[in-house]
């Protein structure tokens, strides 16, 4: 007591300085709880990017995906709409429903038939000599002549079926003997975000908004506007020139063969380093 006694009468307050210790403290803890909780909120918004702004990204850093979601999305509305145009066509070249039912058997077991030799035999040594740019010139030069033809030819019902069902026909072929081959070929060489995200995002939202979007326009248009073949062919030639166009913009971002290989050569190897 005599020495706490002491030191007031000499200016020293030991029970004040004890407080005054007490608050720096307290004022640190509180500085670095405020530090802490604005770097985790800042942390969280720079860390959890919408799926939107994550493609929006990817799609900037790497162009040929984007260049393949146009492909794939116009090439889907393509092949619905064409569908579509086929099977109207036959309901009325063929009225008769068994005689309908053996054509639309006959045909897609034809494409079948086609896609499978195409795929066992022709694609293996096509790949050897064609580069995936080629193949996506070389698609939409075997299909728009034949819309072309559909649209600016005057043709009897009966012969109107036979190109409708050439062309899709063709276009199924096409797509399930080459061009699905060939998309798959494209990710080969690209990073893991692009071949997953990239490849999620192509495949779920190109793909499906593709088939189910023309669908909902064909749908409303018809119920609307009483939108007949002739006109479902018309813009199906529309949208050949829109594939065109993506295919070719596609061939110009994809890489050769040799190129590809090299990139998943030393993908290869990295790993197992």
């Amino acid at each position: 007591c005599r020495s706490v006694v002491r030191a007031r009468q000499n200016g020293f307050d030991p029970a004040q300085a004890i407080q005054q210790e007490r608050a720096k403290k307290e004022e640190r803890k509180s500085d670095a709880v405020n530090n802490k909780n604005s770097s985790t909120s800042s942390s969280i918004n720079q860390e959890d990017p919408t799926l939107f702004q994550k493609t929006s990204t990817l799609f900037r850093k790497v162009p040929t995906l984007a260049a393949l979601f146009g492909e794939v999305l116009t090439f889907q509305s393509l092949a619905t709409i064409l569908g579509v145009c086929y099977v109207r066509q036959l309901k009325v070249s063929v009225p008769l429903d068994t005689e309908r039912a053996s054509f639309s058997g006959n045909f897609y077991a034809g494409v079948n038939g086609i896609s499978g030799i195409m795929q066992f035999f022709v694609l293996p040594l096509a790949r050897r000599i064609l580069e995936p740019k080629w193949v996506y010139k070389l698609l939409p030069c075997l299909l728009v002549p034949i819309l072309a033809y559909l649209n600016f030819v005057p043709q009897p019902a009966d012969k109107a079926l036979l190109v409708t069902a050439g062309a899709f026909f063709c276009l199924k072929t096409l797509d399930y003997s080459f061009r699905n081959v060939v998309n798959e070929m494209v990710y080969q060489p690209l990073d893991f975000e692009s071949r997953y995200l990239g490849k999620e995002v192509i495949g779920v939202f190109a793909s499906r908004f593709g088939k189910s979007g023309m669908s909902l326009l064909i749908s409303f248009a018809t119920a609307q506007f009483a939108v007949g073949i002739k006109e479902l062919s018309q813009f199906s030639l529309v949208l050949a020139g829109t594939w065109t166009a993506s295919s070719f913009w596609l061939s110009q971002t994809v890489v050769s063969n040799k190129e590809a290989e090299r990139a998943v050569q030393e993908r290869t190897n990295k790993k197992r380093s």
